[in-house]
């Protein structure tokens, strides 16, 4: 059975949302997986004792640190041994548990992933993506999105070919294709450092590695036009952000005009809820609670980082997402194809 330990304490609505969401995991699938919850004690277990827990497989590990959401990464690895984070991590590396999932700080995970797990053999830098909404049917991701500020060009290959590992096996998607984020289409485009992955990129086409259709602008990353989107982790990060805003304006300015709307006596009650689910279901795709979380592609191990403020939903989601990245076996795919190189 596969057995997959969980922080209690990570995320801003933790340890509450993160234990109702192991408790809806296991209900839900049946048991058909163990997880072991790491936290402290004085704060989970009384969360615990409020659910019927005794017919779950699950388990309980004090862990009496918390590497809080503004500690300072590389710090709060080194000084902080017996928070939930590392012992969690430290769990997969021994091979008692399978993966790890947590919604906390997501640099502190990173270098601990880094620090217990260490590299896949031949990955330059690990990595992180994001889900982008598309048109069409499918999925969009887009990597690096923080892990690496200043990249290199064979950084942001080896990035889009890890990431093609993952769609293939781990999404089932059977030709991933990749474009380059750059400031426009033409091949000579960009900085210096832009222009030296476009050429190693077009390089790891010939060589099957990828698909690459070449540079891609701002205004074609929800168009669907190709799965993995490449760039550094600033440009990344930036777009993310914004990203996220999308829907909290769009729905402020949704919220303003249906009251003007319903002042001057143009809409009724039945209008505005049909409109307002509309609305909602407009929105649906933005709704990164659907995945739950991601993993870092390139560590030795499976470690999946979810959002700060994940709800119950996030957190059974990412559980699930461990589960999967489990049976596809990406991390062994993704050290075949490197060891080749």
């Amino acid at each position: 059975m596969l057995r997959i330990a969980v922080d209690a304490m990570g995320g801003d609505h933790a340890p509450a949302c993160v234990v109702d969401g192991v408790v809806h995991a296991l209900q839900e699938s049946s048991n058909r997986f163990e997880i072991v919850l790491i936290g402290q004690s004085a704060k989970v277990e009384p969360l615990l004792a409020a659910h019927d827990v005794n017919s779950l497989n699950l388990k309980f590990l004090d862990a009496p640190e918390v590497v809080a959401m503004d500690d300072f990464p590389a710090t709060a690895v080194k000084t902080k041994q017996q928070s939930s984070l590392v012992k969690g991590l430290q769990l997969c590396k021994t091979k008692q548990a399978d993966a790890f999932v947590s919604a906390g700080n997501t640099g502190a995970q990173m270098a601990a992933s880094l620090f217990v797990l260490g590299r896949i053999p031949g990955v330059l830098r690990p990595t992180i993506y994001a889900y982008f909404p598309r048109l069409g049917e499918g999925l969009t991701n887009m990597v690096d999105i923080g892990a690496n500020i200043d990249c290199k060009p064979e950084h942001l290959v080896q990035f889009a070919e890890m990431l093609t590992i993952y769609q293939h096996y781990g999404a089932g998607i059977g030709k991933p294709v990749t474009g380059l984020l750059n400031i426009g289409e033409e091949e000579g485009k960009g900085t210096e450092m832009l222009k030296q992955a476009y050429t190693l990129l077009k390089k790891s086409d010939s060589q099957g590695k990828i698909t690459f259709i070449g540079n891609i602008e701002g205004n074609d990353i929800l168009k669907g036009h190709v799965s993995i989107v490449v760039c550094d982790g600033l440009v990344g990060n930036a777009v993310l952000k914004f990203g996220e805003s999308i829907p909290e304006f769009l729905g402020i300015l949704f919220k303003q005009s249906l009251e003007k709307l319903v002042a001057s006596g143009q809409m009724d009650q039945n209008t505005v809820k049909i409109t307002t689910d509309l609305f909602k279901g407009m929105l649906e795709p933005f709704d990164v609670e659907n995945f739950g979380g991601v993993p870092f592609l390139g560590v030795d191990g499976i470690s999946i980082v979810g959002h700060g403020r994940s709800s119950s939903k996030a957190i059974k989601n990412m559980i699930y997402m461990a589960e999967h990245m489990i049976e596809k076996r990406v991390n062994a795919h993704i050290a075949e194809v490197l060891i080749d190189e």
